[in-house]
């Protein structure tokens, strides 16, 4: 196919689209220029790059003709995150089959878990609300079939994934390695559920080449377990050699010591304790992510102490 990937030099990019080429698909993608993909690959070489601001191209309407230029006869879109820019891509196709980045914010906290694609949604905050109304617009509209990949943490080498506490305080990592030692809060029980990047991609794909199954359809994109902040801090301490030091706090005084940013974050997280099924992927679709938990989290955490690039 001749596949258009819309923002394709990000987390999911990066593995996407050397991944597509590599399959025999004609791969164009449209992205802003001011990133360069993760990591080097000969596939790129084969790569159709236009260069577009997608937010300045909708502003002044011309982001659907930069679209129907491309001739896609599938379009992968990683950064869609309002309904007005899914209306303005959607507007832009004709039948071609969509499938769209959504994220588990979208569900809201954890419920019954494992958490199923079928599961009530009650979202908060504005990313995972907008992401609902966008899965809900492209379920009401009939101008293209569409898919919608739900990914969990995106982690992979090249970014720091979401530590133990459930935020992006470096340190937490750092003092790990050093010493063993975490502060966490509460009794550190709540969840995290992480996903390689590689394996976000890999979905996306799937859902692309096989588009019978796929549309209509929502997939859950984790990795098969999850992790409480409790074993987290112990994996990582024990990866560096040291008998895990954790101690816990009530969640006032842990927010009043690592700062209102870090705080912050661990409770957009911990608060949605996420816990989601990846069955339908396998059922429907025969995928199955390749990376453990484990695995995926040592490995960025590996390549961030390494070169330091957040």
């Amino acid at each position: 196919m001749r596949v258009l990937v819309i923002g394709g030099t990000g987390h999911i990019g990066t593995y996407l689209v050397p991944s597509l080429v590599r399959a025999g698909h004609e791969t164009v993608v449209i992205s802003r220029g001011q990133r360069s993909p993760y990591h080097l690959d000969p596939a790129w070489d084969d790569v159709e790059m236009i260069t577009c601001d997608r937010e300045a191209a909708e502003a002044d309407g011309s982001f659907a003709g930069v679209v129907s230029a491309t001739r896609p006869e599938a379009v992968v879109d990683l950064t869609c995150f309002s309904p007005q820019q899914a209306e303005h891509l959607v507007s832009a196709l004709d039948g071609q089959h969509l499938i769209h980045t959504g994220t588990i914010w979208s569900y809201g906290p954890s419920e019954l878990v494992p958490t199923r694609e079928d599961a009530p949604k009650h979202p908060f905050g504005d990313y995972g609300t907008n992401k609902l109304s966008i899965e809900r617009y492209l379920g009401e509209q009939h101008r293209v079939p569409f898919s919608v990949v739900h990914p969990g943490h995106i982690s992979a080498p090249g970014w720091l994934p979401i530590g133990p506490a459930g935020n992006f305080d470096e340190t937490v990592i750092t003092q790990l390695r050093d010493d063993g030692s975490c502060v966490l809060p509460d009794r550190g029980g709540e969840t995290l559920h992480h996903v390689h990047a590689d394996d976000v991609a890999g979905l996306h794909q799937a859902c692309l080449e096989n588009p019978q199954q796929a549309a209509g359809e929502s997939f859950n994109s984790v990795c098969t377990e999850a992790l409480t902040l409790r074993g987290y801090a112990h994996l990582v301490a024990r990866h560096f050699g040291h008998e895990p030091k954790v101690s816990y706090l009530p969640w006032d005084e842990f927010a009043a010591r690592v700062g209102d940013k870090h705080a912050g974050v661990s409770m957009e997280h911990i608060s949605r304790s996420p816990l989601f099924s990846m069955d339908k992927a396998r059922d429907v679709l025969g995928f199955v992510p390749r990376h453990s938990i484990t695995a995926t989290v040592l490995e960025a955490i590996d390549a961030f102490l390494e070169t330091g690039r957040r």
